[in-house]
């Protein structure tokens, strides 16, 4: 499974929030950025896998160039 940056908010001020909400957007964009070098995923392709939960089994993870190999 891969997904997007996460955080709990928890009893702060508005203006963190927004700080932490500009942080997390810039952090999603770095980490797709990598996934893209890495892989050679489109870009496209891996911020969709970014938006959500994307379950995957170990063929589709491969196909997608997140892992090298299956098995051992």
């Amino acid at each position: 499974m891969i997904h997007q940056p996460a955080t709990s908010f928890y009893k702060d001020k508005v203006d963190n929030y927004l700080l932490e909400g500009d942080e997390l957007k810039k952090f999603k964009e770095s980490l797709a950025q990598v996934y893209v070098q890495r892989t050679g995923t489109p870009y496209s392709i891996m911020r969709a896998a970014l938006e959500r939960d994307t379950f995957m089994s170990a063929t589709e993870a491969q196909a997608l160039g997140i892992v090298d190999s299956i098995g051992g």
